[in-house]
């Protein structure tokens, strides 16, 4: 950043996309500017357990020097193993073409949090209920305990219920006169539910070990996939856990508004009730999960812009999706570190900021809301309702009618839907960004 005077940079938001994005700053050389993280919880923490890393995070993750202190970490790093789970004869139809490394979450932020330079600033109980971006003065944070912060450029890494978000799209549309237009902005607001649920839980490998000695995580993660239902399992904590998934789809609950809470802890009964007749692999893990947790799966789709004035939507609050692909964090990362490297550039300063935004915006909006979908498609891939399968009775699939090439051709459909998270990489949109704003700057549109 150009100016000698700081920038003063405010994040509301410290999960995982929050602090990235902080340690990309400081990781790109951003000296000029001045941060303050707010966090409305007492502590950094993580909701949820498992995550993990295709190749192209893991190059990321290498950038932001966090590599050596992650791989002691890696609880996995093999291929994801295709397995048709609701029947009981155990049946592989194909594995992804790359290598997913996984993880506790917690230890993720654990390690994230060491990158975090000393003098940026955390504020924690600080959760934010509104904000204010006037053209003649800084832009005012209004917090739940009736304190208030000031900054010159807010980014929001507040996640699927973000008041950033619904801050700046009430404001959208309270500044427009047709109705339709004002009704299509607010439906911004609120992430709408996608017809799917998962139950989650995380069991202790040695247990399963005792009860399943041949259970085929222990080579590995893996899915067992099903008709509108799948089950996924993978290795965290270096393999002394097991982190698992039942996914469940009503495709006619897609695009609607699902009533809160979204996160509830339910009876084995009921999560055992949605896999009849499935894998023993499958039944031998639910009998593990004591208390499982069910989580309402929402999504935050087709954002028509990632920003306005001088605040910015990272992470699931500008593009929450289905976890079918393992990369909703890994592109808020994504975010800010291509935020990070346009704040860096010796042109940016408070006065280039509108083409910051601009030139964020036109590359990650774009990408993000493609891997959105991808993701959607690959949870329908996953659930048998694409192609061959799409007409398939759930009888007929429980029963293993379904021709071995259609499985196969399925398999082929998942990699490439997967293909982007092991062939390319997030230099050439940083640098294409970067372009873009050196040509807002010179030609001054």
């Amino acid at each position: 950043m150009s100016n000698d005077k700081k920038m003063r940079l405010a994040i509301v938001g410290g999960g995982i996309v929050g602090l990235a994005f902080a340690i990309s700053l400081a990781k790109c050389g951003a000296q000029n500017i001045e941060v303050d993280i707010y966090e409305s919880a007492s502590a950094f923490g993580q909701v949820g357990a498992g995550m993990g890393f295709w190749p192209r995070i893991w190059e990321n993750m290498r950038l932001l020097g966090l590599e050596e202190d992650l791989k002691p970490l890696v609880s996995s790093g093999k291929p994801f193993r295709y397995t048709k789970g609701d029947q009981p004869q155990y049946l592989s139809f194909g594995e992804s073409h790359s290598a997913l490394q996984t993880f506790h979450r917690n230890d993720i932020l654990a390690v994230f949090l060491r990158h975090i330079p000393t003098y940026y600033r955390a504020h924690f109980g600080k959760r934010l209920v509104s904000y204010t971006d006037s053209p003649d003065g800084p832009v005012v944070l209004e917090f739940k305990d009736g304190t208030t912060a000031t900054c010159d450029f807010l980014v929001g890494s507040d996640g699927i219920k973000s008041v950033v978000r619904r801050t700046m799209y009430e404001r959208f549309a309270a500044s427009v006169e047709d109705p339709k237009e004002k009704e299509r902005l607010l439906a911004f607001v609120k992430p709408t539910w996608t017809g799917q649920y998962v139950y989650r839980g995380v069991i202790s490998t040695e247990d399963l070990r005792k009860v399943t000695p041949d259970h085929p995580v222990f080579d590995g993660p893996l899915y067992f996939a099903g008709k509108n239902k799948y089950f996924i399992c993978y290795p965290v904590s270096n393999g002394t856990g097991i982190n698992c998934g039942g996914l469940v789809s009503y495709p006619e609950g897609n695009g609607t508004l699902h009533n809160e809470p979204w996160v509830e802890t339910v009876s084995q009964d009921e999560f055992r009730a949605e896999f009849p007749g499935w894998s023993p692999y499958v039944q031998a893990v639910i009998d593990l999960i004591k208390a499982p947790s069910k989580w309402v799966i929402n999504s935050v789709i087709g954002l028509p812009t990632y920003f306005s004035g001088r605040v910015a939507l990272i992470g699931d609050a500008a593009h929450a999706m289905t976890p079918h692909q393992a990369s909703g964090a890994a592109q808020g990362v994504e975010d800010g570190l291509l935020l990070a490297a346009l704040l860096a550039d010796p042109l940016a300063s408070p006065a280039t900021l509108p083409h910051i935004l601009r030139a964020y915006d036109h590359v990650r909006r774009p990408f993000s809301q493609e891997i959105l979908r991808r993701s959607y498609e690959c949870g329908a891939a996953y659930y048998f309702q694409r192609g061959a399968f799409a007409d398939v009775p759930v009888p007929d699939s429980a029963s293993g009618k379904i021709a071995p090439e259609s499985l196969k051709a399925l398999s082929d459909h998942i990699n490439e839907l997967l293909e982007w998270t092991w062939k390319t990489s997030s230099d050439g949109d940083r640098s294409e960004a970067l372009e873009m704003f050196h040509g807002f700057v010179v030609s001054g549109a």
